[in-house]
């Protein structure tokens, strides 16, 4: 069981905290909008994925903090545009070889730079893997069978990234 941080609380990192979850990881879901917080928190359901309950044992926090402290994996799951504010923010927080597993797609309208190159500009110090695939917020939130593939430099980061999807 590994203690994971979502840094992103949209249907994508909500839809893999509750297969992180359904797996046996421990999960922190982060959004920096305090409303969606307490919507979650109230609820239990992602507005945007209706009819998909959310386990009592999820806890959500706007404190980002909190959500990355003694994480084994983040997983980076905000859109696009707030990669980069997102992950000068996590600086203050992030350790030497923290895991961060990126699942946004896109690239930097203004560098050309890939996501994984931005997190990697901004944190250093950690660690990147990328996850991809051909899949759906949807789908993965109800256990429908989809496929995605996990990229990084080194073999550590494949191993422990694939132990903890």
């Amino acid at each position: 069981m590994a203690n994971i941080g979502i840094i992103g609380a949209g249907t994508w990192g909500t839809a893999l905290a509750l297969l992180l979850h359904n797996n046996g990881h421990r999960i922190t879901i982060w959004s920096a909008l305090e409303d969606e917080i307490t919507q979650l928190k109230q609820t239990h359901e992602h507005r945007n994925l209706p009819g998909v309950a959310l386990p009592e044992e999820l806890f959500f926090t706007a404190d980002l903090g909190e959500a990355m402290d003694k994480k084994e994996v983040l997983v980076l799951a905000v859109p696009s545009v707030f990669v980069r504010p997102t992950a000068k923010r996590m600086g203050e927080f992030c350790r030497d070889g923290q895991i961060i597993v990126n699942v946004a797609k896109g690239i930097e309208e203004n560098t050309l730079m890939t996501l994984s190159q931005i997190i990697e500009d901004e944190l250093p110090i950690a660690d990147v893997a990328v996850l991809s695939g051909p899949s759906h917020a949807e789908e993965v939130s109800r256990g429908i069978p989809t496929t995605c593939v996990v990229g990084a430099h080194s073999k550590k980061r494949r191993s422990t990234s694939r132990i903890c999807l």
